[in-house]
């Protein structure tokens, strides 16, 4: 036999099979555009045009390396699907003489040619459409900048040679599967699995435990840094929770309904659990995997949006004023010094600051101990403490509030984390007058491994005691740093002229300070932000695509074995109306469960998510419920319109 035969043979068994490798083509096609598309952009010289450019492009190469290891395991997943459903095909093949050596063949020239289709539909795609989403990535950064249309050679290198290999493995695993099985094995394959399956009472335990293990994780979690830290501890958990569930604790469960006779013992529910027992075992994976899956749809999608959505408040938070200097080894005279810089570099006519604030403030790392806080343990983790002390007389001015205080007594704003009516620092004992519902100047903190409790003392005398007291007790605890905050018009050259005369000015007093503006603020969240979004849409789309595939295999899988489960429901006495709605039941619980079990793993990781927010000075909890309940709504409606569309692909094959 020549090679064109078993190229004809190859290209013929996929036109035949058609229903199975469309859907499997559009969904390597589609992950191979996305790819090439973000490491197209990645690789743009048109990024390093761009503020903060080389920040998305770190994030576009991660987005890259997630979808190159989504897609080995997603192809890998629907690969495997697809040998499944034609192993018969191949058996029979095998039965009329075709050794496996032939049948091997056969396969080499099926992925040739799949692999041909797909990088080369995928690329052009890609490569079209790619200056579109280009330009769509630079609006959501308020970005102008020229943009020639050009295919980038590296990133069509990287996708031929990463997703060549994968469809390598993927032939090399199908040739061992045909390589190690008997024909027999191989014609009874597609119906494989028929025994009840048995209970498996350890892998159910140990999943309750593993997914309470990860609930109990993000629930109680209070530190941002330690969120972020556990978080893919917590992840590992709930996925390996999730899998023990949906394989033991789904079929446990059924078999608990089974032995409740007075349950059980009913048409409806005699029918529907049985049946979902012997479903659950078949598809117990591929749930989880929709499960799983939803859930990162979910997640990435409400936390980018939040995240984009919430940039004008991140940018107010960190920047009460247009311009802010933070100086550092302060002096007693740095507050004037720093005055009259600002008033030296407008007096000679460049620009004029308003709303100025100036204020020297002290921070401090500690460990607290209910209302007392003493010196810095590192190992203290969870009881990290940062206090930043500022005088009232300073608070009042920058805050235009007329409190007033004892010597005793102090102001204090923490965002709801210390809630004591007093507070001790190295035995220094105040009672808390009251606890400020907001603070405007919360960016004056350098710190971001640790909670922050702000101070607002009576007066200079109690600050410089407080100070005096830490220096003696701790010399290298205790920072003392001076703010200043102004407003101006920022008119083009005149502004930028004005903040490098006060640049110039600090440098040649040798003042060890920084300038910092909410414009390179906003420029730089809108890089961050808008990239994370940018990524986090389109790993959103591939998780749904991934999620739309599975649930169409299932779909079709499931009405191959239903077909003969229909007839045989019939023969025993049933109404086709009944055997269609037991069905539809089964159907409906197996397919949407997944979306239950996503809709509370989001739930339970909330609390978890919002602490990472705040390392980004996110901390409005209202708007990321918002955006994720609209997520969850939307991802719903899509889920509920493919299941509906799958579902005609099921009673096709059914009827």
């Amino acid at each position: 036999m020549n090679k064109l035969f078993y190229v004809n043979m190859a290209w013929s068994n996929m036109k035949k099979n058609s229903r199975m490798y469309l859907p499997f083509c559009l969904a390597s096609t589609g992950t191979i555009a996305m790819f090439y598309m973000l490491e197209a952009i990645a690789e743009s010289n048109g990024l390093s045009m761009i503020r903060g450019g080389e920040t998305l492009r770190a994030i576009l190469n991660f987005g890259c390396f997630i979808i190159g290891m989504f897609a080995c395991i997603f192809l890998f997943y629907t690969n495997n699907f697809l040998m499944k459903q034609r192993k018969k095909e191949l058996g029979i093949y095998n039965v009329l003489g075709m050794g496996k050596r032939h049948i091997g063949i056969i396969l080499f020239f099926e992925t040739i040619l799949l692999y041909g289709i797909n990088i080369v539909t995928g690329l052009i795609s890609g490569a079209v459409i790619s200056k579109f989403i280009f330009l769509i990535l630079l609006k959501m950064m308020d970005c102008e900048i020229p943009i020639a249309f050009s295919v980038e050679k590296k990133a069509v290198a990287t996708a031929i040679v990463l997703f060549g290999l994968i469809f390598f493995a993927m032939l090399l695993s199908n040739i061992r599967q045909i390589r190690l099985a008997k024909p027999v094995e191989l014609l009874q394959s597609a119906n494989a699995g028929e025994k009840e399956p048995k209970t498996k009472g350890l892998l159910a335990i140990a999943g309750v435990i593993t997914l309470g293990a990860g609930y109990g994780i993000a629930l109680t979690i209070q530190s941002p840094l330690s969120a972020l830290t556990l978080f893919f501890v917590a992840v590992i958990l709930v996925i390996i929770g999730t899998y023990a569930l949906f394989t033991a604790g789904s079929i446990a469960v059924l078999k608990l309904l089974r032995r409740n006779k007075n349950y059980y013992y009913k048409t409806k529910h005699f029918i529907g659990t049985s049946g979902m027992i012997y479903r659950m075992k078949k598809n117990a994976v591929g749930l989880a995997n929709i499960c799983i899956l939803s859930t990162m749809v979910l997640v990435t999608l409400s936390t980018t949006v939040c995240l984009y959505s919430g940039q004008s408040r991140v940018v107010e938070s960190a920047y009460p004023r247009d311009v802010q200097i933070i100086a550092h080894d302060v002096a007693v005279n740095t507050k004037s010094q720093i005055f009259d810089i600002i008033q030296k570099s407008q007096s000679e006519g460049i620009k004029q600051a308003k709303n100025m604030t100036v204020f020297n403030y002290y921070t401090y790392d500690s460990v607290r101990d209910g209302s007392r806080f003493s010196g810095q343990d590192k190992s203290s983790g969870e009881r990290a403490y940062e206090l930043i002390f500022m005088t009232l007389a300073d608070y009042n001015s920058a805050e235009r509030s007329d409190w007033k205080l004892a010597e005793d007594e102090v102001l204090v704003y923490s965002d709801g984390i210390y809630n004591e009516d007093s507070l001790d620092v190295l035995d220094h004992q105040f009672r808390v007058k009251s606890q400020l519902e907001n603070f405007p100047f919360e960016n004056i903190s350098m710190s971001e491994n640790s909670k922050k409790v702000y101070v607002i003392l009576s007066d200079q005398k109690i600050f410089d005691q407080v100070q005096q007291k830490i220096n003696e007790t701790y010399s290298f605890e205790g920072r003392l740093r001076c703010y200043s905050g102004f407003d101006y018009q920022e008119n083009a050259e005149e502004g930028k002229a004005f903040l490098e005369k006060i640049k110039k000015n600090i440098e040649e007093q040798n003042m060890n300070a920084y300038v910092a503006t909410k414009a390179d603020m906003e420029q730089d969240s809108m890089a961050v932000f808008g990239g994370l979004l940018f990524v986090g849409g389109f790993l959103g789309v591939l998780f749904i695509m991934a999620t739309v595939l599975i649930i169409y295999y299932k779909q079709v899988s499931e009405g191959y074995e239903d077909r003969m489960r229909f007839q045989i429901m019939q023969k025993v006495g049933l109404t086709p109306k009944e055997v269609r709605a037991s069905i539809k039941s089964q159907m409906l619980t197996v397919f949407f469960l997944p979306l239950l079990v996503a809709i509370i793993h989001v739930a339970g990781a909330f609390n978890m998510i919002t602490k990472m927010l705040a390392l980004f000075r996110l901390t409005d909890i209202h708007l990321f419920l918002t955006c994720t309940l609209v997520t969850v709504v939307i991802f719903g409606i899509i889920y509920g319109i493919v299941y509906g569309l799958t579902a005609k692909a099921y009673y096709k094959i059914v009827r």
